[in-house]
């Protein structure tokens, strides 16, 4: 009586977990299927605007940063780029891609979500060049080259007016 029971107890695992598996797999396909990832890392991007308190708040700090690249000294430059990219990083942590750094999370982006990602790379990379060495000489056509790739990503992305 009781080998009965434990067989059945046994053949009940046995299916609870292949019925699992199946019906893990079919989820899987659907998601592969409906494009339900790639929707939403396309539409992630829009969540700010549900309250035009975040935008607001944003155009606010870019224009700190234009005010910035408008001086001539190289320091305020920097400055802008600088501020420019990390602004950038805190929406794409407020995306919440995954990541412990910004190249960790730019990783997650293509260019069917941002057509410039190639420009916001570079932009990064000469950031990195800037922090990492101070000696590192940067032109202002540069870092305006930097700031505009980060200004058409964020209007792309309809952060920005």
């Amino acid at each position: 009586m009781i080998d009965q029971i434990l067989n059945i107890i046994n053949i009940l695992k046995w299916l609870g977990g292949f019925l699992t598996l199946m019906f893990g797999s079919l989820v899987v396909i659907l998601i592969i299927k409906m494009q339900i990832i790639d929707r939403w890392f396309k539409t992630a991007g829009n969540f700010l605007l549900t309250s035009d308190f975040p935008k607001r708040q944003l155009n606010k700090s870019w224009q700190k940063i234009l005010l910035r690249l408008n001086k001539n000294d190289e320091a305020n430059l920097r400055l802008a780029l600088i501020e420019a990219d990390n602004l950038f990083d805190d929406l794409l942590k407020q995306m919440r891609l995954p990541g412990e750094s910004m190249a960790d999370r730019l990783k997650y982006i293509d260019s069917s979500q941002i057509p410039n990602i190639d420009a916001i790379w570079q932009a990064h990379k000469l950031r990195n060049q800037i922090v990492h060495n101070s000696e590192y000489s940067v032109t202002r056509n540069e870092i305006e080259f930097g700031v505009k790739a980060y200004e058409k990503a964020l209007k792309e992305l309809e952060f920005m007016d």
